[in-house]
């Protein structure tokens, strides 16, 4: 039996007992942000990639593979299928709504991670927004972008505060005053909260000579009571002042009924930029999700999803002894495996492929429900597979509509997303690249909303 779900839901097919879903990556990021527009895309994959000879790792390394997770792997393997073949069954046509393509991206494949320059110039100008509101950190303490400009890296040494920090203005625009266009600019802050129950369109521009003159603007849409924190996150003292300082301005809480996390894990086939460039390997980024103190935010039972690949590594980083989950007091509860599709409903690698793999992984665990219980990791944790045909490089589904049932009261909760990339309503967002797809460039012309401005307090 099949789910039903309102138009603009980003489900396409669900089984009655949601183990099985097929889910549209753009529309699951336009609906979670309280948007009917189009989120510009890449091709849709129609054909599975076939694997280089050159890619195939020795036989040693298959060997050691096998070993390690090859049960884990025939679990995986055999839910997907059966999965794959539910979906085929109530779903005849494409696995995905239509497209419009994102200009100068190529179709997936080798070269599909690469940005074009007007991506490259967003890029820049994220880092050097979030340099302008990073506070002084302690000599002593680990500095993640320091050490990979030690390491060679300039092209990611992050810009200088002062001067050229303040060169920049902000203001906002509301749909529902559509005759006001003077509302007041203020200095750039990249920490904001819209406590309206509506979008707002935030203007970035770099002040002119005369006074509130605006050039050079960027534009981004942030959704309806939605907070994002621009910096990176290998920074939390910065997170943390700037934090407080906003939750106390809107009296918002300072703990979460959801975190969700999705790390910049080392990997072969990404070409991750800006401050989580792969230059310090695992050993870095371990020390920097440590860092954060993400259980300081954590809401007694709160729900804890992070993002993994299939490197057996990886998952002990989370779920070993010592893990994340064990610092933070969570108990693994659930495993949801994402398997990225053809249009036509196949695997778009070979699901027996040596060297990559299909799908990715969120493990999904439990905050303790007080500070005396200590939280284990469930014998048998419940597996769900959601379906997607992948978009561009690095876009995951947005799950918000998957994981709200798994909150105490779906319509008021309090939600983090770590490593970020774009808003959602009623979230609260944290990233060097938090507003990235919600820059207008990403969105088709016809569906951007006119931009109404109103007074920015």
């Amino acid at each position: 039996m099949t789910a039903t779900h309102d138009q603009w839901s980003a489900i396409l097919y669900q089984s009655a007992d949601r183990e099985i879903t097929l889910v549209d990556i753009p529309t699951s990021i336009a609906t979670a942000q309280g948007r009917t527009g189009t989120l510009l895309s890449t091709s849709p994959l129609e054909e599975p990639i076939q694997s280089k000879e050159e890619y195939q790792p020795k036989a040693s390394k298959i060997t050691g593979i096998a070993s390690a997770d090859t049960a884990r792997y025939e679990v995986y393997k055999s839910l997907i299928q059966q999965a794959l073949l539910d979906i085929k069954a109530h779903v005849p046509g494409s696995w995905c709504a239509p497209r419009q393509i994102f200009p100068h991206l190529p179709k997936y494949g080798k070269d599909a991670a690469e940005t074009n320059d007007v991506e490259r110039e967003l890029e820049h100008q994220f880092r050097e927004w979030a340099a302008g509101g990073e506070s002084r950190v302690d000599d002593n303490s680990f500095d993640f972008q320091t050490m990979m400009a030690s390491l060679g890296a300039p092209e990611v040494q992050p810009a200088i505060a002062g001067d050229n920090a303040q060169r920049w203005i902000m203001s906002c625009f509301a749909a529902r005053d559509a005759d006001l266009q003077d509302g007041t600019a203020a200095d750039w802050s990249p920490a904001f909260y819209n406590a309206e129950s509506q979008t707002l369109n935030l203007t970035i521009a770099r002040a002119g000579a005369e006074k509130e003159q605006m050039t050079q603007a960027y534009n981004f849409t942030v959704p309806p009571l939605s907070a994002f924190f621009l910096g990176d996150c290998d920074h939390p003292d910065s997170f943390r002042s700037a934090f407080r300082e906003v939750t106390n301005k809107h009296n918002l809480p300072r703990h979460f009924d959801l975190v969700l996390l999705d790390p910049p894990w080392p990997n072969r086939s990404a070409k991750r930029k800006g401050a989580y460039e792969q230059v310090g390997g695992m050993p870095y980024l371990k020390k920097m999700l440590l860092k954060m103190d993400i259980d300081n935010y954590l809401e007694h039972n709160a729900l804890v999803g992070i993002w993994i690949t299939n490197k057996s590594a990886l998952r002990d980083h989370v779920l070993g002894p010592g893990g994340l989950f064990e610092t933070w007091n969570v108990g693994l509860i659930e495993e949801w495996i994402w398997i990225k599709t053809t249009t036509k409903g196949d695997p778009m690698f070979d699901i027996d492929d040596t060297m990559r793999k299909p799908y990715e992984v969120l493990l999904l665990g439990r905050a303790a429900p007080n500070a005396w219980t200590t939280m284990t990791h469930a014998s048998s944790p419940r597996k769900r597979v959601i379906a997607a045909v992948p978009d561009i490089h690095s876009r995951k589904p947005c799950l918000k509509e998957l994981l709200e049932p798994y909150v105490p009261e779906p319509t008021d909760y309090s939600a983090l997303e770590v490593f970020a990339r774009y808003l959602v309503a009623g979230w609260t967002s944290w990233g060097n690249e938090v507003l990235k797809y919600n820059s207008n460039i990403y969105w088709a012309k016809d569906s951007i909303e006119q931009q109404r401005s109103v007074r920015y307090n």
